[in-house]
């Protein structure tokens, strides 16, 4: 299963939800104040009902219209969150999935 993560701003936060329209995930917000991300949740959000081979792609969706240091920071954001889901996705695949 792969599955599309957005990731925009909005607020001064940089908002992650899941692409299909109609999602029940709910979204997962990351203040650029303090930069904090509530794990489980990210994990609730993303892993908890996983049953079969995953993988997940975080997309950037910040607009280009804004602040440079915006859209710089959201890129660190974006390009952290898909390596942490990567590595996630391969322990999960590896111990859960594998023959």
């Amino acid at each position: 299963m792969k599955k599309t993560y957005n990731v925009g701003y909005e607020d001064g936060k940089y908002v992650i939800e899941y692409s299909m329209p109609g999602n029940k995930e709910g979204a997962l917000e990351i203040d650029e104040k303090n930069m904090e991300l509530d794990s489980a949740k990210f994990y609730k959000m993303i892993f908890e009902k996983v049953n079969e081979e995953i993988e997940i792609v975080i997309a950037n969706q910040i607009s280009t219209d804004l602040d440079s240091r915006i859209i710089k920071k959201g890129a660190r954001v974006c390009e952290t969150l898909q390596s942490l889901c990567d590595d996630i996705c391969k322990e999960i695949n590896k111990k859960c999935f594998s023959a």
